[in-house]
């Protein structure tokens, strides 16, 4: 048994230029369509930096910014699998064969696996509950209660606009197209998933500012991240599951908790004390607990998938 859906690759043509071309307009060309549209949007607020994180209208532009810039790179994703790579988005998606879902959009709605989707919202919910909270009922002092109705009514918002987008784009081309790319070039599953894993942790560096301790607990976090929703994605034969874990993740990640001084966007709660050891160490173990879970809960079906793969025929 090898993976069926790394073997999706094989679907359309698989030239070095469509590959290039793929990657700058998704990372690159997208940001610069996106700021046009964003000057066009509001002008000299941002020449002049005027927007303020921790406000309603600073928060609004940063998400809108997130919107467009996602947005952008989804159609730019979308266009280059048809017209460069010649094969169905959907083979980015699971391993359902196009032929039985031509000629009505209900069918194509129900190409998606939507039970293994909402299995990873679940899931992962309760994962990240458990994640936010034990630190805040081990030391409640480090923590102030940040509710303000009409700002998190705003963020709530502007997150269920943008994160489903922003995830499940992330999700298509890590998990996707670049395990599946790589696949191409190395046959060994894991060493695959090690890698894009790598690029999507690095992708993040400075996500939490440039202090040394926030830069390798966001590139771990990411990169562990990353070995667990590619994992899932072999197994499951598509990105369901990892997407509905990625979209939960991010939504919690930017409502509940914020950091004095940082962008906050009216989180519930803010962290008024500097971190601890074990808070240091517990932003990384909880995602080591559930990569054992996932190994040990589906050990069969990932020895099978991580075997060395044959070229398709």
């Amino acid at each position: 048994m090898t993976s069926e859906f790394l073997n999706n690759v094989y679907k359309g043509t698989n030239g070095w230029k469509g590959y290039t071309i793929t990657i700058l307009l998704t990372l690159f060309l997208n940001s610069f369509v996106a700021i046009y549209y964003l000057l066009f949007l509001f002008g000299f607020y941002i020449i002049f930096n005027i927007f303020d994180h921790n406000t309603i209208s600073g928060t609004f532009y940063y998400f809108i910014s997130m919107f467009l810039t996602t947005s952008i790179a989804f159609l730019f994703l979308i266009l280059s699998i048809n017209v460069f790579h010649k094969r169905d988005i959907f083979s980015l998606i699971n391993t359902s064969k196009q032929r039985n879902f031509r000629g009505n959009i209900v069918k194509w709605y129900n190409r998606i696996r939507w039970n293994k989707f909402f299995n990873g919202v679940a899931i992962w919910s309760i994962f990240m509950i458990i994640s936010i909270f034990v630190p805040y009922f081990i030391d409640p002092s480090k923590f102030e209660w940040n509710f303000h109705l009409n700002q998190f009514i705003t963020l709530i918002l502007l997150l269920f606009l943008t994160i489903p987008i922003q995830a499940s784009f992330e999700e298509l081309l890590f998990r996707a197209y670049l395990n599946q790319g790589l696949s191409l070039k190395i046959k060994r599953p894991i060493i695959v998933i090690i890698t894009s894993s790598l690029i999507f942790g690095l992708g993040h560096i400075v996500n939490g500012g440039l202090d040394p301790i926030a830069m390798f607990l966001n590139t771990s976090s990411a990169f562990l991240f990353g070995i667990i929703a590619s994992l899932t994605t072999l197994v499951d034969d598509g990105i369901e599951f990892s997407s509905g874990v990625h979209i939960t993740n991010n939504i919690f990640a930017f409502s509940m908790v914020g950091s004095v001084g940082g962008d906050n966007f009216g989180t519930l709660l803010i962290q008024t004390g500097s971190m601890s050891y074990f808070e240091i160490v517990w932003d990384i173990v909880p995602l080591i607990l559930f990569l054992l879970l996932v190994i040990i809960y589906r050990h069969d079906e990932l020895k099978e998938v991580l075997k060395k793969r044959h070229f398709y025929c």
